[in-house]
């Protein structure tokens, strides 16, 4: 985020598009939950991005619709009408002339500095009875992830504005594969215990909420986590197989599915496979899509491509993308651990 007085980086367009498809999906099944309980005429979303979820929202038929986010989410971008959007600081605090039904801010916290994290939560508070927050918990990961925290750090920041913990969307989301396992492993709402008594439906979900158990692990996220410590065992092995066939100073395609930020060979350039700005790129959508991504590496000066074993799927997955490394490209190495073809015709 950029502001005049803080020296937070901006994220730009390709992080936004980065993360657009899976909130937009996520956001159409969690949406209808949400309105289900809370019953509202206006939402507004903090941290909004470029309004994927605002964007469902209004799909459900709300109209009333306010996205805050900094002056780096260009207007050309933008899945809601521009003047529904506002520019702001989000590290200052929030200030508005109203409130509304329901607050949004899902993974957005935790890109705050923690001395924030108070006054963020008082923001929130004051503009609307009901809250759906998500923060990432420690070791989640991501863009400018400064301030990662359990669930009962923000439960008690919201604890002291009389906001109650209501855990009633990580249940029926967990199993989803539509939901993105951050939502299913973060998502919360917070409610304002004298807003209650005219809500039965939200009020019946505070009874059935355990408050010191909020803290809970994805096993999607555990997975991918356990993949990478199995990666960086690997790490020396991989290393020495691949200084043995690959130049210093050599540019290369590592698929490790972003489970490696070490790079195996400092003295060589690494790219991610497929990547954007330098970060993992998630995997491609159908073979073309992979096949057009490895020329565009090549034209870049890529001169090998490097699988690991725990990426070999991809060769069956994406078999026209395995046929055309096979059939126009030299194997340069293959074992237990590695498959890595020379790039050069």
């Amino acid at each position: 985020m950029r502001s005049v007085g803080n020296d937070i980086q901006p994220y730009g367009p390709e992080f936004f598009k980065g993360c657009a498809a899976g909130s937009t999906a996520s956001a159409r099944v969690i949406a209808p939950m949400v309105l289900d309980l809370v019953e509202p005429a206006s939402v507004i979303d903090i941290g909004c991005g470029i309004g994927n979820w605002l964007a469902v929202f209004r799909e459900q038929g709300i109209e009333d619709l306010l996205g805050i986010d900094g002056d780096y989410v260009e207007e050309d971008q933008l899945l809601i009408p521009p003047d529904w959007f506002l520019a702001f600081d989000l590290t200052r605090p929030i200030h508005l002339e109203r409130r509304f039904d329901l607050v949004v801010s899902l993974e957005v916290a935790e890109h705050l500095p923690a001395e924030r994290s108070a006054d963020f939560i008082r923001s929130l508070v004051k503009l609307g009875p009901v809250v759906l927050f998500s923060a990432a918990i420690p070791f989640q990961g991501g863009t400018h992830h400064v301030n990662e925290q359990w669930p009962e750090y923000w439960a008690e920041l919201f604890q002291k504005h009389d906001y109650a913990a209501i855990d009633c969307i990580r249940p029926r989301i967990w199993t989803d594969d539509r939901v993105e396992w951050w939502y299913a492993q973060n998502v919360l709402l917070f409610a304002e215990k004298k807003h209650l008594a005219d809500h039965p439906k939200l009020k019946a979900e505070v009874a059935q909420t355990r408050s010191q158990q909020l803290s809970v692990v994805h096993p999607r996220y555990w997975l991918a986590a356990n993949y990478r410590l199995d990666i960086l065992r690997q790490l020396p092995v991989i290393s020495q197989d691949l200084s043995r066939i690959i130049p210093d100073r050599t540019t290369f395609v590592l698929v490790d599915q972003g489970g490696l930020d070490e790079n195996p060979l400092p003295k060589c350039h690494r790219f991610h496979f497929p990547e954007r700005n330098g970060q993992y790129w998630g995997l491609p959508a159908d073979d073309a899509t992979a096949i057009s991504e490895l020329e565009r590496m090549r034209a870049s000066g890529a001169r090998f491509i490097v699988f690991i074993d725990q990426t070999f799927w991809w060769l069956d997955y994406y078999a026209g993308f395995g046929r055309h490394l096979r059939e126009n490209f030299r194997v340069a190495l293959e074992n237990d651990n590695l498959l890595v073809f020379d790039l050069s015709r």
